[in-house]
């Protein structure tokens, strides 16, 4: 107590500020070193895109969260058949005319298409994209086409048609009047390089998520991450739920992009062999290795309904996934059963 008085006179405010400042210095270099959860959203590809990166300096982990964003936009400016110059939309303008040189990216994404439809037996399929416009999903919030319509462009729909010269660089469609919609497998793609640029910057705790198309690194600081699967016909609710690590998951339902007329639900997931919506289930959720894979399964797998759906995610290596049926039963392949927890 009798020493108080004397600090005083000493004038020692000087001292106890400069104290401070380094205990303040102390703590932010605390902060600077615990590692953060650091959360951003953009709209992007029809969709809004979340990335979430564990970072220990804020300021480097946004800036490598912007560049994988801009990664995305740039996959969406070579994939969109919305964007005039896009591969896709050249690829389109010269159907049955002549090949058209496009990136090794695109090549890529429609050589593995291709093998996913040979796998699926044409259930996938990206040369689509002519009875996609028909129903006019994207623009007017949807139209049910005439038959006569859809049989006159049916015949369009062929992934065998689809020619690719790697040697050259060239993709061609073999008829006119055929498009090709990558909308099934390129935001897969477009996951999978935001997150290998994030794990090249050296980040290996992440998820990037595409509107339920995601891909998940490390763990959330110590805990897993965890992943919700929602009830296709409850959005609020969380079905079942499963600890993610050094995974792709992508989501498919017919809850994402419909119209109804009479009560009956007419969705985008279209079936390539009727030109009409597939009727067999509500929802798909894939897991496998990479993001492009699951998208494009994901699709596939819906369109082919639960037994033949089911059949496939068996039938390959590295890959699982959790089928809703449209009367809601629930069906999970065998390496499923231990990761996922269902809520009551």
């Amino acid at each position: 107590m009798t020493y108080l008085p004397r600090l005083s006179a000493l004038r020692l405010d000087k001292p106890i500020t400069i104290l401070l400042l380094i205990s303040l210095s102390f703590l932010q270099s605390c902060q600077y070193r615990s590692p953060l959860p650091i959360k951003r959203q953009r709209f992007l590809m029809g969709t809004l895109v979340e990335i979430s990166v564990i970072g220990r300096d804020v300021n480097e982990v946004e800036a490598a969260i912007r560049d994988a964003f801009e990664e995305m936009e740039r996959v969406e400016r070579l994939m969109s058949k919305k964007i005039p110059e896009s591969d896709v939309s050249k690829i389109n303008r010269w159907a049955g005319i002549k090949p058209v040189k496009v990136s090794a990216e695109v090549l890529k994404v429609i050589r593995r298409a291709e093998e996913i439809s040979k796998a699926s037996e044409g259930y996938f399929d990206i040369s689509i994209g002519a009875i996609l416009d028909l129903w006019e999903l994207e623009d007017s919030g949807g139209r049910i086409p005439g038959k006569d319509e859809v049989g006159e462009i049916l015949h369009s729909i062929d992934y065998r048609a689809i020619h690719m010269d790697g040697g050259a660089s060239t993709v061609m469609l073999k008829k006119k009047g055929m498009r090709i919609d990558l909308g099934g497998i390129a935001k897969g793609y477009a996951v999978d390089r935001a997150f290998e640029l994030l794990t090249s910057r050296g980040y290996r705790n992440i998820i990037v998520n595409a509107g339920g198309d995601m891909r998940v690194g490390g763990k959330k600081i110590r805990v897993p991450w965890v992943i919700g699967i929602q009830d296709p016909r409850n959005r609020s609710r969380i079905m079942a739920t499963l600890d993610a690590a050094e995974i792709s998951v992508a989501t498919s339902g017919d809850y994402e992009r419909y119209f109804e007329v009479n009560g009956k639900r007419y969705h985008h997931l279209l079936n390539p062999l009727t030109g009409s919506p597939a009727r067999e289930c509500r929802g798909v959720t894939i897991l496998a290795r990479d993001a492009l894979s699951a998208d494009a399964l994901a699709t596939a797998v819906f369109v082919m309904g639960p037994k033949r759906g089911l059949a496939l995610i068996e039938a390959m290596e590295g890959v699982e996934g959790l089928i809703v049926s449209f009367d809601g039963e629930v069906v999970i392949s065998e390496g499923m059963k231990g990761k996922i927890r269902f809520s009551d």
